[in-house]
């Protein structure tokens, strides 16, 4: 898959070992990259949905149109945030063996 981030600080914080440490835990750093090694060898968005230690799901809220993954677990308070803009909820979930783009709008503390 195709990775587009939002902004240079997102992307930094995910492609740059050095910059992840420096914003969230050692631990949570390596498994955040670890996820986005993940995303960049899937084929598409299905495989990330099927993939159960992510727990993909839609947001709601005042963040509607937006989706989770785990990054360290169900028990882990951070999260990517990502979005596909082309997509309804629907679709996202229907059509996904078609999606091969995704923009990763933020990692994210759970409820902060």
């Amino acid at each position: 898959m195709e990775i587009i981030y939002k902004n240079d600080k997102v992307k930094k914080q995910c492609t740059s070992l050095r910059q992840a440490k420096k914003d969230f835990s050692d631990k949570v750093a390596k498994k955040l990259l670890g996820k986005i090694n993940f995303i960049t060898s899937a084929e598409n968005l299905a495989s990330i949905i099927n993939y159960q230690p992510f727990n993909f799901h839609a947001l709601r809220g005042n963040l509607e149109g937006y989706y989770a993954m785990d990054i360290d677990g169900r028990r882990s308070q951070y999260r990517l945030i990502a979005c596909f803009d082309e997509y309804s909820k629907e679709q996202v979930f229907t059509k996904s063996q078609i999606i091969t783009i995704i923009e990763i709008t933020e990692v994210s503390k759970h409820y902060e």
